[in-house]
This record gives C-alpha cells, sequence and structure tokens, in this order.
C-alpha cells in the first residue's frame, strides 16, 4: 500500500441530505437526512463513459459531468472522487494494525463483539438504540478513530475506486455494512461488485487529493 499524494477524506458517510443537495433526488431505501445514502452504484457516483467516469484508471480521476462526482465538482470547484482502497484503509486504521481502529481486535468472527459495538453498526448489534434498527443508522452513531473519522467499520459498505480482479467493471467495497458479520468489518476485508450494482447496505464517503 502506497501513498503519494496528501488528501482529505469525509469525516462521515455522504448523508442522504448531502445526495439530494447535490442530485436533486434521494434513492436510499431507508430514509433519513443524516443517515448514509445507500441504493448507490459506482456509475451513479462516477458514471459510465469510457473515457470518464467507467475509465478508471486509464481515465483517472476523469467523471462524467452529470454524475454526482461531476456535479459536486461544478457546485464547489473541488476535485471530489471515491478513495483508492490504499487511501481508505490508511485512513480507516489511523495508524492501527488491530482489526479495528480503535486498537483492539475481534473477540469473536460472528456473533455479538463488545469491541466492534463500540465502533460500527454491524448485523449483532442493530437493536442497540442508536437510530435505526435492523438497518443502517444515522452517520456518527459510534466512536470515531483516532482521526476523526466516523463509521469506517459497518453502516453500509463503501465504493473505492479500484479495480477487483481482470473485470474493469468490478469494483472494490470496503468496511462492511450493518448486513454483515463481525469479521467482514474488519479494517482489512475487501468486497466487489459490478459497477452498476446497488443495495440497501452499499455507500460511499468522498475524498480530494491536493494538488
Amino acid at each position: 500500500m502506497t501513498l503519494t499524494q496528501d488528501y482529505y477524506i469525509g469525516v462521515f458517510e455522504c448523508t442522504q441530505r448531502q445526495w439530494e443537495l447535490v442530485m436533486g433526488n434521494n434513492p436510499a431505501w431507508f430514509i433519513g437526512d443524516v443517515r448514509p445514502v445507500d441504493q448507490v452504484s459506482y456509475d451513479m457516483i462516477r458514471g459510465t463513459s469510457a473515457t470518464a467516469g467507467g475509465g478508471w484508471p486509464e481515465y483517472g480521476h476523469a467523471v462524467d459531468e452529470d454524475s454526482f462526482m461531476g456535479r459536486i465538482r461544478a457546485k464547489t470547484g473541488l476535485m471530489f472522487d471515491l478513495p483508492t482502497e490504499a487511501q481508505w484503509e490508511y485512513a480507516c486504521r489511523a495508524g492501527t494494525t488491530t482489526a479495528l481502529n480503535s486498537g483492539k481486535n475481534l473477540l469473536v468472527k460472528t456473533g455479538e463483539d463488545a469491541n466492534l459495538n463500540e465502533v460500527g453498526r454491524y448485523d449483532s448489534n442493530l437493536n442497540d438504540g442508536k437510530g435505526g434498527y435492523s438497518e443502517h443508522t444515522k452517520v456518527g452513531s459510534y466512536l470515531p478513530n483516532a482521526w476523526g473519522l466516523y463509521d469506517m467499520h459497518g453502516n453500509v459498505e463503501e465504493w473505492c475506486l479500484d479495480i477487483r480482479g481482470d473485470d474493469p467493471k468490478y469494483h472494490a467495497l470496503r468496511g462492511g455494512s450493518y448486513y454483515d458479520s463481525a469479521e467482514l468489518c474488519r479494517s482489512s476485508p475487501s468486497n466487489g461488485c459490478v459497477s452498476s450494482g446497488y443495495n440497501d447496505y452499499f455507500g460511499f464517503r468522498m475524498v480530494f487529493t491536493l494538488p
């Protein structure tokens, strides 16, 4: 894992209100202004053009103008994008080498884990009273890591730029979700899906890289 440029990453997963302010709609299944936006695909976030949003890594950070990233760039003048897996994991770990970014390890692989209960929503703490039940919850409901970043474990899986395997339409998702067991919400596991895929446990957070 090599990083060559400084970057900023979102403190929270992109919320439904943020998405709505940029796109004028809310695709989420589990509704709430300060919940993470769900039901969003890689294509919706970056676009599908082979020479722009669908052209990573050959076309770098180019995105379609009518995608979420295209519109938020037009509104802000900032080069927002999805993180690479290296950027995501570096930010998640915040200097730790343990399974969780709190500096603790899991106590179990499946079932309820007291250490994971502190930092994220997953399949065994859905009824802990922190927001919604049996689903994702409002961002920032659990403890942040040492760098002040929330929900890097669980809540919704987060799209990353990187391609997984040989299929250029298959992209990485990190962090696990409310739907996943404890072991899938560690700092290291990588999942993936076709770029057109979406689900009520897929979301994202933004980064922008300094010139």
